[in-house]
């Protein structure tokens, strides 16, 4: 786990993502999410009685939202620009991307950001912490689940998507990227 985490994007890149259109990214996600039920089916079993859940993910410091649930053995993926389009959510998680990819990859502890409020969560809490436990134990490397969808040139962009992560990890908060002077991306999306 680092300690000198840039926990949210440069803001140039995070105003960016509002002209992405978000079919082809959930696409991507959605490619990648069955790839990885596929390979890990121990997932779903560790997140048991919650696969039923509606878990939100809101990347605060980008311009979409996620709808996930594991019903299945199945990954359904809904992205949107509103929460409102997610009004039966079980839980609601929000944090920087970069903190929320560092979660996924092992580089920061969920207590730590929950404690220094970069991760907020609400709703049901026990299904939190069984998708996290999930996720955990399926030691999952999401940059080369991604990657193996560009197929012959998964090795490259594999390399460089782990080239840009540790460099993003290792950046230092300045005032491009720190909390203070970026604040909350405000999309459409009520906070």
């Amino acid at each position: 786990m680092t300690n000198m985490t840039a926990r949210r994007l440069p803001s140039y890149v995070a105003h960016m993502t509002k002209f992405l259109p978000l079919a082809p990214l959930e696409r991507l996600i959605s490619k990648t999410a069955d790839r990885v039920a596929k390979e890990h089916p121990e997932f779903f079993d560790r997140l048991d009685e919650y696969a039923d859940k509606s878990y939100v993910i809101v990347p605060t410091d980008l311009d979409w939202i996620a709808g996930l649930s594991f019903q299945n053995e199945h990954v359904q993926l809904r992205l949107s620009r509103s929460l409102n389009a997610f009004p039966n959510r079980d839980v609601l998680v929000k944090a920087p991307i970069l903190s929320l990819l560092n979660l996924l990859d092992g580089e920061e502890d969920g207590d730590a950001l929950f404690f220094s409020r970069d991760l907020s969560i609400e709703g049901d809490t026990e299904a939190v912490l069984a998708l996290r436990n999930a996720l955990d134990d399926a030691e999952i490397d999401f940059l080369y689940q991604i990657a193996q969808l560009t197929g012959p040139f998964s090795r490259p962009v594999e390399n460089g998507a782990k080239t840009l992560m540790n460099h993003l990890r290792r950046k230092k908060a300045s005032p491009d990227n720190s909390m203070d002077s970026m604040g909350e991306m405000h999309g459409p999306y009520p906070s």
